[in-house]
């Protein structure tokens, strides 16, 4: 969860001073240090590219919507900037290690994404890496309700992978 945090911290704030070499560095050293064999659990990386994608159809669409301005971005601002896919990318790695607890659990994972996200980008604002320009609290519930979908269908998507993995285990 260090990992995480840091990952977070360094795109938010790397984004926020125009400093975009910071986040995919602590992202090398997450990747790294989940991957190693001791650790590694299967599935992992393509969580990665799954949480990506949605992560670039979510926060894309609520640049496009209005609710969200990324400070820093692509030559498009309207798509979603490469720290916060690149933060998408270091969430899916704690889905199977620190938050795998949340993997049965789907409803409190539901609701613990429904009102955290939204608290983590009031928290980029302040940090001034995105600006929140919606006026009204759409934008809060918008973001919670993806969320409360998004999180249980990320750790549904691991435990199929986990699952899947110890079918071909016990096949053999």
């Amino acid at each position: 969860m260090l990992w995480m945090q840091a990952l977070w911290f360094g795109a938010v704030i790397g984004a926020a001073r125009e400093q975009h070499w910071f986040a995919p560095l602590l992202l090398i050293g997450f990747a790294f240090w989940e991957f190693r064999p001791e650790r590694r659990v299967d599935g992992d990386f393509q969580l990665m590219l799954i949480a990506v994608l949605i992560g670039l159809i979510l926060d894309t669409t609520w640049v496009k919507i209005g609710w969200l301005k990324f400070t820093s971005g692509w030559d498009s601002s309207e798509l979603a900037p490469l720290w916060i896919l690149i933060l998408w990318a270091g969430f899916a790695l704690t889905l199977n290690h620190s938050l795998a607890w949340l993997q049965s659990r789907l409803l409190l994972a539901a609701v613990l994404g429904g009102i955290s996200s939204p608290l983590s980008y009031l928290a980029a604002e302040r940090l001034g890496a995105v600006n929140i320009v919606s006026e009204s609290g759409l934008w809060f519930v918008g973001l919670g309700l993806s969320w409360s979908l998004a999180l249980p269908l990320l750790l549904w998507q691991a435990s199929y992978f986990n699952r899947h993995k110890q079918e071909e285990q016990t096949d053999v």
